[in-house]
């Protein structure tokens, strides 16, 4: 493995954090990293929710069994398509690409929050009706906004090893 691309096989999902704060500068680097991603038609779609307090990690965590790790992590960033810059009109199909920016910006953060040193991890919002709904009713979102993903991010409570998945049998190679 390239040391250049070390960061990107270092990424692993950490679901165990130990107690600990992640500066607010750091914060800052990881949403800029991600508010870097690709954008159909630059559309930028994201909007980034931060939240730090202890209190309201816990009650996003409730008993959503994967969201657990909003407990410890040092914080917690909700991604969320803003609907007045979801992209129409492309196709008479076109069902807007926001998906796919979000899904962009949450690898940038993923990838940013590894390259600064932390351990994060990407929990599934979107399309989940249920857990769209768990968490609007843990915390505010205006409408404006649809929920995608929730990251956590702090200081690892586990190590897991770079690793790559790749899978030589999924890959066609034309010369």
């Amino acid at each position: 493995m390239s040391d250049k691309l070390n960061f990107i096989f270092s990424r692993r999902s950490i679901r165990k954090f130990t107690e600990g704060q992640v500066p607010k500068a750091d914060i800052e680097q990881i949403i800029k990293a991600g508010m870097a991603a690709p954008s159909a038609i630059n559309k930028r779609p994201w909007h980034v929710t931060v939240i730090t307090d202890p209190e309201t990690r816990m009650r996003i965590a409730g008993d959503q069994r994967h969201w657990q790790s909003c407990k410890a992590a040092g914080v917690v960033l909700i991604v969320s398509g803003v609907k007045d810059r979801f992209q129409e009109g492309v196709s008479p199909t076109d069902t807007a690409f926001w998906q796919q920016d979000c899904s962009a910006a949450t690898q940038n953060i993923l990838l940013a929050a590894t390259a600064l040193g932390y351990g994060s991890l990407w929990m599934g919002v979107y399309p989940m009706q249920y857990a769209i709904d768990a968490l609007k009713a843990a915390f505010p979102l205006p409408d404006t906004l649809v929920p995608f993903s929730l990251i956590s991010i702090g200081i690892a409570g586990e190590e897991k090893e770079a690793r790559t998945q790749y899978e030589e049998e999924q890959v066609t190679w034309y010369s």
